[in-house]
C-alpha cells in the first residue's frame, strides 16, 4: 500500500511537472512566434509590462529630458522619437542616447518589477535569447527592470531627489544596454562611466551631479520602541547655483526596504570606440 501511494505521488507529482513544462513552451513559441519580438528598438515588454500610469509617467519624463515633443510608445509598445527636429529644450547628450536606444541594432524590454525586494530602483538584466521555430529569426533581448515602488522612498533636498528620478535612472540603464557603458568598476566610489554620461546629461538640465555609483549605507538609531534601520545616502553636487560652488544635496531611503545601489552582477560589453564613432547617430 505504502509503495502504491508513492507510485501515485510520483505520478502527481510527474504529471504537474509535465503542464508547467507544457505552459512555459507554449508561452515560449507563442513569443518567438510573434513577428515583434524580433524588431530592435526600445518597447514595454509583452512579458512584464508597464501599466498606463508608469509608462504616462516615464515618457513624460523622458520628453522633458530630451526635448523630443512627439516622442511616444506606438501599439506594439514601441518607443518611437516622431519628428526629431521637434525638439523642445532638454538634453543634447540624452537625446543622443535615446537615438542610440531606438535605432541601434538591439532589443530593449521596459519591465515591471514592482516591489521586488531584489531590484533597487532598476537594473539591466542579462540579455535573454529568442529564435523563431517559423523564421529561423534571432534577436537577443535586453531587460530593463524597473521596480517603480523604490522612488515613494526617497527622502532629502528636492534637488537631489530631482536629480534620480524615473528618468534619470532609466537613461542610465539605456547608458548600459545601448552603449556599452560601464559602472564604477574599482569600489564603487567614483561614478563610473555609465553615470558619467548621465551626470553631462545633468549638467546640460542644469540638475545636481552624482558623486559616486553605490551608495553609502549606515545604522540610524531609532526610538527605544523601535529597531535600528540600514539607510543608504547618494550625494549630489551642483556648481552652477548662484555664487555657491559645489553646493551639495544628499538623498536618503531605507536600505532595508528598498536595497542599497551597488554594482550588478551583469557587465554589458563595452563597444570599443572605434565601433561607437561608427555607431554614433
Amino acid at each position: 500500500m505504502i509503495r502504491h501511494a508513492s507510485m501515485n505521488f510520483v505520478g502527481r507529482f510527474s504529471l504537474f511537472a509535465l503542464v508547467i513544462v507544457c505552459t512555459l513552451c507554449a508561452r515560449l513559441s507563442a513569443n518567438g512566434n510573434n513577428a515583434s519580438r524580433y524588431q530592435n528598438g526600445v518597447r514595454n515588454s509583452p512579458d512584464r509590462p508597464l501599466n498606463p500610469k508608469q509608462l504616462s509617467s516615464l515618457l513624460e519624463n523622458l520628453r522633458q529630458k530630451s526635448g523630443f515633443r512627439e516622442m511616444h510608445f506606438d501599439p506594439q509598445g514601441f518607443l518611437r522619437l516622431g519628428d526629431r527636429s521637434k525638439i523642445d529644450g532638454g538634453s543634447a547628450a540624452a537625446r543622443e542616447l535615446l537615438i542610440a536606444a531606438v535605432d541601434r541594432a538591439k532589443a530593449i524590454d521596459l519591465e515591471n518589477h514592482n516591489r521586488t525586494s531584489q531590484i533597487a530602483f532598476a537594473r539591466l538584466a542579462m540579455p535573454v535569447s529568442f529564435t523563431s521555430r517559423e523564421s529561423g529569426a534571432q534577436v537577443e533581448v535586453y531587460p530593463v527592470q524597473i521596480d517603480f515602488s523604490d522612488f515613494a522612498h526617497l527622502r532629502g533636498d528636492k534637488k537631489a531627489i530631482e536629480a534620480f528620478d524615473i528618468g534619470f535612472v532609466v537613461l542610465h540603464e539605456l547608458g548600459h544596454a545601448a552603449l556599452g557603458l560601464r559602472d564604477a568598476l574599482v569600489n564603487g566610489q567614483e561614478p563610473g562611466e555609465c553615470e558619467e554620461f548621465i551626470n553631462q546629461i545633468r549638467r546640460e538640465l542644469g540638475v545636481p551631479e552624482r558623486q559616486s555609483y553605490a551608495a553609502h549605507t549606515f545604522t540610524r538609531r531609532n526610538l527605544h520602541s523601535q529597531p535600528p534601520s540600514r539607510q543608504a545616502e547618494l550625494l549630489f553636487i551642483n556648481s552652477l547655483v548662484g555664487g555657491n560652488k559645489n553646493k551639495s544635496f544628499s538623498l536618503n531611503w531605507d536600505a532595508g526596504q528598498v536595497g542599497a545601489v551597488r554594482p550588478g552582477e551583469y557587465k554589458p560589453q563595452t563597444i570599443p570606440q572605434r565601433q561607437q564613432a561608427s555607431l554614433a547617430p
